[in-house]
């Protein structure tokens, strides 16, 4: 594997080159967290590419809009860049069919993340884009709250007294920052859960305590997922993430109490 080329400037290849894929071990920002000791989670990576493209038999230049879907129990996530890069080593390269470019983008993911990895792939006219303006759940973000601080602290949240069975709250005001160039990872919250009431205001500051915080989409749901659980304790949790696009990628993270299934992702709204 070649270095990771996040945060230096890389040029383009040339010629499909698989090797450029960089794997970063989950292992690292986990063990920080000790979540395998303390929660039991499941859950699914999805990102959407908008920038694949490649060459027919013929050499007539075809697009499309692909879809990887990663478990959450793969030894290794893959580094952003890295996969942009590598989907444009596919540009010039010819393939048969649209299932064969399929096959050789599912192996070579699986083969970096250790896992096996989901691949669809959708032509334009084969799809229509649906973006929900209508979401399931409250909106948290018209509360009025205090946001002194940006150090990140589970104590900010708590349980009421009353029971709630599937309660669904969302946020748009999540950002927090790439551990290596440092630039904004800009996100939709949706949080749902049957427990004890969670206190909304201090959900909410939590959330918007990780504006200083610097660490991967995978890192910072999971870091949420854990505090949730070991601070309100609900009998079932489950967090989904949609940061915005970048470098024509967007990843959506899903964590849960129970298993999570690639058909049940969530729609994403104009914004992102």
């Amino acid at each position: 594997m070649t270095e990771s080329p996040l945060g230096n400037q890389t040029e383009n290849p040339k010629q499909y080159q698989p090797g450029i894929l960089y794997p970063i071990p989950r292992w690292a920002s986990r063990s920080l967290l000790d979540i395998d000791k303390k929660v039991l989670m499941y859950g699914l990576d999805h990102w959407q590419a908008y920038e694949l493209s490649w060459l027919d038999s013929r050499g007539k230049p075809q697009v499309a809009i692909a879809e990887f879907y990663f478990n959450s129990e793969s030894e290794n996530i893959v580094e952003s860049k890295s996969v942009k890069l590598y989907l444009n080593s596919l540009n010039q390269e010819r393939y048969e069919s649209v299932e064969a470019i399929r096959k050789i983008v599912g192996k070579d993911l699986s083969s970096v993340s250790r896992s096996e990895v989901k691949v669809d792939i959708h032509f334009l006219d084969e799809i229509e884009m649906q973006f929900s303006q209508v979401r399931a759940g409250r909106s948290l973000d018209n509360l009025q709250i205090e946001c002194g601080s940006l150090q990140i602290d589970p104590e900010l949240l708590s349980v009421e007294s009353s029971d709630v069975d599937d309660e669904q709250l969302y946020s748009d005001l999540f950002k927090s920052n790439c551990p290596v160039t440092g630039q904004p990872d800009w996100a939709s919250v949706e949080l749902r859960y049957t427990g004890k009431k969670i206190n909304e205001l201090g959900l909410l500051q939590y959330l918007v305590s990780y504006r200083g915080h610097q660490a991967y989409h995978e890192e910072c749901v999971e870091r949420i997922f854990r505090d949730i659980m070991l601070k309100c304790q609900p009998t079932e949790l489950r967090i989904g993430m949609n940061f915005l696009r970048r470098g024509g990628l967007d990843i959506n993270v899903y964590r849960s109490s129970t298993p999570v299934t690639s058909d049940s992702v969530s729609s994403r709204t104009v914004r992102q």
